[in-house]
């Protein structure tokens, strides 16, 4: 019987339901997730001509990205998610998405007065070597959404 107990708990642990945080999925499919539960506006994924631009992320930190902005207009909307290739790199990601994210709630100080609340409410969050921007009015759905796919409730 102790036998069996043993291999359950090894299962448990190994599948992830040890209260581990899981990985979220990547990029293209955590932003579909988010989509097909959220009402945004219509956006357009840059990363393959801003991501680095706009961050200072370069190709040799992630395995997959999404860096989507708003089609027109010039509300502060923007949802980047990264997938760090190791430990480190997620950590560079991490610093980079936070320094974006003040810069982007600097200028609107200057230039976007009515878009304060949503740029104040801005955040960077990482989950394992995932690394996301999220600055939305939708931000607290967002957020439900990734603390759901991995289990941390975010």
């Amino acid at each position: 019987m102790r036998k069996y107990l043993w291999a359950a708990l090894a299962l448990l642990l190994l599948s992830g339901c040890g209260g581990q945080t899981r990985e979220l999925p990547p990029p293209a499919d955590l932003f579909a997730a988010i989509q097909a539960e959220v009402e945004l506006p219509e956006m357009i994924d840059t990363a393959g001509t801003e991501l680095e631009a706009l961050t200072g992320i370069g190709p040799e930190l992630y395995d997959s990205a999404v860096c989507y902005r708003l089609r027109e207009g010039t509300a502060p909307d923007e949802i980047i998610l990264v997938r760090g290739r190791d430990e480190r790199s997620a950590a560079a990601i991490q610093e980079r998405l936070e320094k974006r994210l003040e810069y982007k709630q600097g200028s609107g100080r200057l230039y976007l007065t009515e878009y304060q609340p949503m740029l104040q409410a801005g955040v960077v969050r990482r989950d394992g070597l995932s690394v996301s921007l999220i600055v939305s009015g939708q931000v607290n759905q967002i957020q439900r959404i990734c603390g759901g796919l991995t289990g941390s409730g975010g």
